[in-house]
């Protein structure tokens, strides 16, 4: 593909225009067409090493930049009463990963807090350490195998084995109010009530079939 004169002019003056941003970096990072993609291509690119050092509450850092230039940084974590790092918590983000604790294990629960969006203090994601890690710090109780049968709880596809539909007909029947269930948030398994799945099961026998026809299949659109 040949490129015409104006092309190149074109070429040029981008050109021209990058080189001008590169001469100025302060200028190239606030620019209102730098994303975030961009400015860590601008760091990568300038920075050649960062070493951290902390003692207590206190993080030393020393930039490398390439050339040979450095800038020293000095933080200072915000501590509460125990002398612990303290990091604002999101509201109500203590009762979440409480109920949560209660319907399944920390691995999952680190990865429905991912999925959702919901990011830990400074922007970090969650692992089941880090849940495990803040469970403890709040007195969280761990997950137990077996809970859920103590409380008498089942999931939705353990009620749609006892029903004997499938699945989506049984969510079909907690949206109408046929079974009652409860969802705690959006990807969580849902809770129904043992008795309730038995009591449904007992009305339906007594009047027949759940649909009209019994050899009718059911396809699991998703």
């Amino acid at each position: 593909m040949r490129l015409t004169r104006r092309d190149l002019s074109l070429w040029e003056k981008r050109n021209e225009q990058l080189r001008s941003l590169g001469a100025d970096l302060q200028r190239a990072w606030s620019h209102p067409a730098a994303t975030a993609a961009t400015r860590k291509r601008i760091m990568r690119a300038c920075l050649n090493e960062i070493i951290v050092r902390k003692e207590g509450a206190i993080i030393d850092m020393v930039l490398h930049w390439q050339g040979g230039d450095h800038t020293g940084l000095k933080l200072q974590l915000k501590l509460n009463a125990a002398g612990r790092h303290h990091y604002p918590i999101p509201k109500d983000m203590i009762s979440f990963v409480r109920e949560l604790a209660r319907l399944m294990p920390d691995r999952q629960i680190a990865r429905l807090l991912n999925r959702s969006g919901t990011s830990m203090a400074l922007g970090k994601s969650w692992t089941e350490q880090r849940v495990k890690g803040f469970r403890k710090h709040h007195d969280i109780e761990v997950y137990r195998d077996g809970e859920w049968a103590e409380r008498g709880e089942i999931t939705l596809e353990a009620a749609a084995q006892i029903i004997g539909v499938h699945k989506m007909t049984a969510l079909r029947m907690i949206r109408r109010g046929n079974i009652k269930g409860r969802q705690f948030c959006k990807g969580a398994p849902w809770v129904i009530k043992a008795t309730d799945v038995a009591r449904f099961k007992g009305q339906q026998q007594s009047r027949g079939p759940v649909t009209s026809n019994p050899a009718q299949q059911v396809l699991d659109f998703q």
